[in-house]
């Protein structure tokens, strides 16, 4: 199915993402090393290399969910620009979160831990589901790229808007902790909590790769897909539900991390065939985990937010397609 040359670069992206996670583990405020992982019965490095394989496995999860979101939406909108945090999918979770936290929806369930993860989850799932639905509406009524991005634009200033009115009126350890979270991080990450993301990863999965076989037939346009057979109803539902879960539990985990659903993408694109469509989500979740644990690193040494790196990546990224469109349209 898949040729040498491309299992090769795989494999390769794959060395890269097992050397980075073992980097990953090892390295932080205190050094420890790798025959640490496998003999170690000291109770502080141990505390240690817990609290790092829970915050590294939530690093990968990132890594898997935000380039396969996008990756989805790009090629079910035909839109290179097409992204969660774009759309305002990442903002509208993040409001429903902020509803959820300012409201005190997280102190009634706080006898009952295990319930954390889910009630966010739950909550970011909604405000997902709710505006990929909208998007998806409007897609059958927008054909204009241009204007399709300022909609999913100005459903991230609205929800920005509705954030910063809750903000106005919450106490102000709740809004520390909320800002915290907004910045984007990996940090602090419980193992039920870990175990409650990757039920979720893993359940988008599954949507995620039943959509890749559709959108197959996608590729040539509405009327050859309906002449091979695509039900176009069942491909956006698998999309939708693939995105809510995927976006939506790493935006209630590790708050709305931006860009990370074009850079990756466009990525994958450039060093492999895009109409590839079994190779290009390959290529997104080994090429998104291990960029995201490179960021990791960047963050254990800086501790700047992921959001701030993401945006200082993902926006020159973002001013090179357009250029390279107008570019390439200038041509013609």
């Amino acid at each position: 199915m898949f040729s040498k040359k491309f299992v090769i670069r795989l494999l390769l992206i794959a060395l890269v993402c097992i050397i980075l996670f073992f980097i990953n583990l090892l390295t932080g405020y205190e050094n420890i090393s790798i025959l640490d992982l496998f003999t170690s019965q000291n109770e502080t490095k141990n505390l240690i290399i817990s609290y790092r394989f829970n915050k590294t496995l939530a690093v990968i999860f990132a890594g898997i969910s935000l380039p396969v979101s996008g990756f989805l939406l790009q090629e079910l909108f035909k839109n290179p620009l097409a992204e969660p945090s774009i759309l305002g999918i990442s903002s509208a979770s993040a409001l429903a979160v902020a509803f959820s936290v300012f409201l005190g929806g997280t102190q009634l369930i706080i006898s009952f831990q295990w319930l954390t993860g889910w009630l966010l989850i739950l909550s970011a799932l909604l405000g997902a589901w709710i505006v990929s639905v909208f998007l998806i509406f409007l897609s059958q009524r927008i054909k204009e790229v241009s204007t399709f991005i300022i909609i999913g634009f100005l459903i991230s200033s609205f929800c920005g808007s509705l954030i910063s009115i809750l903000q106005i009126y919450s106490q102000s350890e709740t809004l520390k902790q909320y800002t915290f979270w907004s910045f984007g991080s990996f940090e602090g990450l419980s193992g039920i909590q870990i175990w409650v993301y990757s039920i979720c990863v893993i359940s988008g999965l599954f949507p995620a790769f039943l959509a890749v076989k559709e959108l197959i037939g996608f590729l040539l346009g509405n009327e050859y897909a309906k002449v091979l057979g695509v039900n176009m109803h069942r491909l956006k539902v698998w999309v939708v539900l693939a995105v809510c879960l995927l976006t939506g539990s790493t935006t209630a985990m590790l708050g709305p991390i931006v860009f990370i659903g074009i850079i990756i993408p466009h990525f994958c694109r450039q060093i492999w065939n895009p109409s590839a469509l079994w190779a290009q989500i390959l290529l997104n979740i080994f090429s998104g985990i291990g960029f995201m644990l490179f960021i990791s690193l960047i963050m254990s040494y800086t501790l700047l937010p992921v959001n701030i790196l993401s945006s200082l990546i993902g926006i020159p990224t973002i001013l090179f397609m357009i250029l390279k469109t107008r570019f390439k349209n200038s041509m013609y």
